[in-house]
């Protein structure tokens, strides 16, 4: 585990923890929906475990203020003490690239040559060995950035990606109104360092919030995103709802029998 990019270069994470939980509610009213039990882990351990397999030396969890300090305590009840957590409170929820860059601060001043971001609720339940690869493709594809997707039969629920042969994205749409099949986002990304700067030119969406496709786009025009594929082993699963909290629990059940 603990992976690194071939050139070596330093790599830090963020995984953003916060939100309301309001599609698991009542179970999330009073425990953050990233620390609920996913069979015998909570879920934010296998963001974590991810982390590990990416060689982050520097984990800024971004979270809720109430939920700060059991964050900041990750090392005492789960693990990990290899990596240095830090914590930062999204203040207002303006979106994922909004919460991204909520761990500006932390980052952009250690110059980091890597920033790999994951989504809290959505896991790889089976196995995150492959995860090195949002790194290796990056390096050896030459583009600025990756995502992280699979084949889904049903992509409106998801941001919906468009690559050509050599991995290279064309197009990232947010939640089309489709019912079809296709590439979807896995919520894995890694950036390089231009992230900063790309970040402050992003505007609120129709619905007021920061978009990370809007993040995405600036690095295609840029030619510069590659799509990397998550094998189907590896158990991916958005366990924002109780069905898939569940669904995700059997399937991490199963793997352990």
């Amino acid at each position: 585990m603990g992976a690194t990019s071939p050139a070596q270069e330093r790599v830090a994470g963020i995984v953003l923890v916060g939100g309301t939980g309001s599609r698991l509610f009542p179970a999330t009213r009073v425990v953050n929906k990233h620390l609920l039990p996913v069979y015998d882990r909570p879920a934010i351990a296998f963001s974590m475990d991810v982390m590990e397999e990416c060689g982050v030396d520097t984990l800024v969890l971004v979270c809720n203020a109430a939920d700060k300090e059991i964050y900041q305590s990750i090392p005492t009840w789960l693990g990990y003490a290899d990596i240095e957590i830090r914590t930062v409170v999204q203040e207002e929820p303006n979106g994922i690239a909004g919460a991204i860059a909520c761990a500006r601060e932390h980052l952009e001043p250690e110059g980091y040559e890597h920033i790999v971001v994951a989504l809290g609720d959505t896991l790889y339940v089976h196995s995150s060995t492959w995860a090195g690869e949002i790194l290796t493709q990056v390096e050896e594809t030459g583009c600025s950035a990756a995502v992280a997707v699979i084949e889904h039969p049903n992509t409106k629920d998801f941001g919906v990606v468009e690559s050509i042969a050599n991995g290279t994205v064309v197009s990232v749409q947010e939640k089309i109104d489709v019912h079809s099949s296709g590439q979807v986002c896995t919520g894995l990304y890694s950036f390089d360092g231009s992230i900063w700067k790309r970040l402050e030119s992003i505007v609120p969406s129709r619905r007021g919030e920061l978009e990370v496709t809007s993040l995405l786009q600036s690095y295609i025009d840029d030619g510069g995103l590659t799509a990397v594929a998550v094998p189907e082993e590896a158990g991916w699963f958005d366990v924002g709802t109780p069905d898939r909290l569940v669904d995700a629990a059997i399937a991490r059940r199963k793997v352990l029998a």
